[in-house]
């Protein structure tokens, strides 16, 4: 293949040693479906290449200039390989514009076409997602997709494969419940009323950052959980245990602006008690507690616990983020948890990047609203200093560390230092780095940069990129 098409340019070599070739991670935060879950055998990702400012000729490439239009699958290698089995040549010329999203989750046998109804224009480059209802009896279809990476191929390095960072459309939610009231508690359903879970999507992969777009219709109450007794299903009281009442489940996220007035969730239950109660409560007796969920908001790619605590007298709803790798190892909650000091001034301790203040030379001007809500900040100019600053709670002690993405766009950046040692106590625990342009390279495209934050303790790395980057917050440098 490479020889017949170098053989037919004429005075210029228009094709390099090598293969492009792909590798894709999970960005850091996650649904349903994890890095190790994303790498299961069978799963394919649909993958375009649109190549502009090439000299050359390419036989399968048309007049949309996709230079790749192909589909790769996990098999077992870092690097996923091409379900046509097609040897795509890396140019010497020309600029490559790759983006991607899951076509076909192996655990399910589902593509995303059949889950959902997803299409592609591939000529306004636009995946579209038509309305759809998420609720417990949906498919769990962990849709996602990749940023656009636009890759100059006199920058590209021989035999690296291109690694294609994915985010999650959806996100995630479960319900668990505690009984320390002393009665029994007769639980009829749980049910979450004026929440979006019917919504439809665009995702514009048009520019040089991925665009997504949200759309409303009529929502329908979503039964989190319906007793398969009519008196109710039995939690005795056990002040030692919570009790899982769904596995997580896809929702569509929405901010809390997004959320209908009344949105709320609805708990019926009864009690059985030993006790005379002021209102003579029985287990015949259903009881309807309501909290309103007007400001609770649904990021894309987390996963959120309802925690329902029936008390002496009261009912008490919570909304947490899931502890990350709680559930996966076996450690003292709290004195190992991987958590971010939030308050005041902390922007709830995620990673948050300032700009230095001309008049005190301190590093005190905060993103602006627009900036936090597009999860972008910009180099103003290549001369220009940021510094990203999180804090940290728990651990209380190991050590801290940031890497950067994709290599394609790091290259053009220096971050000092990438790591450090953790100290809680100190400052607030506070980690702060800066990042600058690098000046030995100029980009001759606009490079966005991607963040994942890992903490070390008990002798290993752990993933924390959900505890201090949930915002997965990006920098640009435009091109010179």
């Amino acid at each position: 293949m490479i020889v017949a098409l170098v053989a037919a340019s004429c005075e210029k070599v228009h094709f390099a040693e090598g293969t492009i070739s792909f590798s894709a991670v999970d960005n850091g935060t996650r649904a349903l479906m994890d890095d190790a879950a994303l790498k299961t055998a069978g799963n394919k990702l649909k993958v375009y290449d649109q190549l502009t400012g090439f000299s050359g000729t390419a036989s399968w490439m048309g007049a949309d200039n996709y230079y790749i239009n192909d589909e790769i699958v996990y098999a077992g290698n870092p690097v996923w390989d091409f379900t046509s089995n097609m040897a795509y040549p890396w140019t010497t010329d020309g600029t490559h514009k790759f983006f991607s999203w899951l076509s076909y989750d192996q655990s399910l046998d589902m593509t995303a076409a059949s889950f959902c109804g997803a299409s592609f224009n591939a000529a306004t480059q636009v995946l579209s997602i038509p309305q759809k209802v998420m609720d417990t009896s949906t498919a769990q279809f962990d849709f996602m997709y990749s940023d656009v990476l636009t890759v100059p191929a006199e920058s590209h390095t021989a035999g690296t494969p291109v690694n294609l960072p994915l985010h999650h459309l959806f996100t995630a939610l479960n319900l668990r419940v505690q009984n320390t009231s002393g009665n029994t508690i007769y639980l009829k359903r749980v049910t979450l009323v004026g929440m979006k879970n019917k919504r439809s999507a665009t995702i514009d992969f048009s520019s040089t950052e991925v665009q997504v777009t949200t759309a409303d219709f009529d929502s329908v109450n979503t039964v989190l959980f319906q007793s398969d007794n009519a008196e109710g299903t039995v939690f005795n009281n056990n002040p030692d245990s919570y009790y899982p009442l769904t596995d997580f489940i896809l929702m569509w996220p929405q901010t809390a602006a997004e959320l209908d007035t009344n949105a709320r969730l609805v708990v019926d239950y009864s009690v059985l008690s030993n006790e005379v109660l002021s209102d003579n409560l029985s287990a015949n007796v259903v009881l309807s507690r309501q909290v309103s969920l007007r400001n609770m908001g649904l990021e894309a790619g987390t996963k959120y616990t309802l925690s329902l605590q029936f008390k002496k007298s009261t009912l008490e709803i919570q909304l947490k983020v899931l502890p990350w790798e709680y559930e996966a190892y076996d450690w003292n909650y709290a004195d190992h948890s991987i958590s971010a000091r939030s308050g005041a001034g902390f922007k709830d301790g995620v990673l948050a990047f300032y700009r230095q203040n001309p008049g005190t030379g301190e590093y005190s001007v905060a993103p602006t609203t627009d900036e936090w809500s597009a999860k972008t900040m910009r180099f103003t100019s290549r001369s220009e200093q940021l510094k990203g600053r999180f804090f940290i709670e728990a651990p209380t002690s190991g050590r801290w560390q940031v890497t950067t993405y994709p290599l394609s766009a790091a290259e053009y950046f220096i971050v000092e230092p990438s790591s450090g040692d953790i100290d809680a106590f100190t400052d607030d625990g506070k980690v702060e780095f800066t990042v600058k342009a690098n000046p030995d390279r100029t980009p001759s495209s606009t490079q966005t940069l991607f963040f994942n934050v890992a903490i070390f303790f008990n002798g290993e790395w752990h993933d924390a990129n959900s505890e201090f980057n949930r915002k997965n917050i990006r920098l640009v440098l435009d091109a010179n």
